[in-house]
């Protein structure tokens, strides 16, 4: 699994007294689990009376804390900011629902149990276990899903960048062109390095040798984005407009219309408008 961690960190607190009775840190956070309970508590509490609103989440410079509240217990979640919070409700909704239907004896209600606790942690480290599980399949499954999304623009791209590269040349023009577009790569090589395995030749810039899990998914869609709009730049300047039209409606349209529904899920297609026209 990647290092780079959707949840961070997750509280069960009580929300009347603010007692911590569930916390788990998963991202080296230095802080006292403990005593941030308290805060967490009282911030959701001071929001949710001022704004007359139920507080779902605050963002921070870098992080974005979700909330999932009942009468008797408040649930926060630590995320990134590019954490899908869709997915980190259900986490906590999930969560939340597990604890009042199992951590409960049966001979009692949640207000009596509370009342009963004594602070122990301890009590509560099946639930712990529970949450590492939870928050530990999300993790995995959302890389998958990423890596997915990855390798399909690099799919589709790659598509682009070989349709494109048919435009009809003469030899010389063809060598011509390959220089120019080694040339102005470079530069984007420089600044994304995960692009380092790129190769270039007379009929595709190879883009599919790129290891998705180390390219972020925002970085490599930038990437690539910038490297359709110089192959189009370089080859409308290099031929004529003709024979560039040509290229279009030969072989990158019927591409694009035999996989538009892949171009619209990853909003390719306004790319290939923007920068082929």
């Amino acid at each position: 699994m990647s290092n780079k961690r959707s949840v961070q960190g997750v509280w069960l607190i009580e929300r009347g007294s603010g007692r911590n009775i569930v916390s788990r840190a998963y991202a080296n956070i230095e802080i006292d689990m403990d005593l941030i309970a308290p805060f967490l508590s009282a911030t959701h509490t001071f929001i949710d009376k001022a704004s007359q609103e139920e507080l779902k989440t605050i963002d921070t410079d870098t992080n974005r804390y979700i909330w999932e509240a009942n009468d008797y217990l408040l649930f926060v979640m630590v995320v990134s900011k590019s954490a899908r919070v869709r997915h980190m409700r259900f986490i906590l909704e999930y969560a939340m629902e597990e604890f009042m239907k199992n951590q409960i004896p049966a001979d009692k209600d949640i207000e009596m149990m509370l009342k009963q606790w004594h602070g122990r942690p301890g009590q509560f480290k099946k639930f712990g276990g529970f949450i590492d599980e939870l928050v530990s399949q999300y993790e995995v499954t959302d890389e998958s899903l990423v890596a997915g999304k990855s390798m399909d623009c690099l799919a589709v791209y790659s598509h682009l960048f070989r349709a494109i590269m048919r435009v009809r040349t003469d030899p010389a023009t063809r060598r011509k062109l390959v220089r120019r577009i080694k040339k102005l790569l470079k530069p984007i090589k420089e600044f994304y390095n995960f692009l380092d395995v790129v190769t270039v030749d007379s009929t595709v810039i190879e883009v599919l040798n790129i290891d998705v899990n180390n390219a972020p998914y925002k970085e490599l869609r930038v990437a690539l984005e910038e490297i359709l709009k110089m192959l189009s730049q370089v080859v409308q300047e290099t031929v004529s407009k003709k024979v560039y039209q040509t290229m279009l409606f030969k072989h990158a349209m019927p591409y694009v219309k035999s996989d538009v529904e892949r171009l619209q899920t990853y909003a390719i297609l306004d790319d290939v408008i923007r920068h082929l026209f």
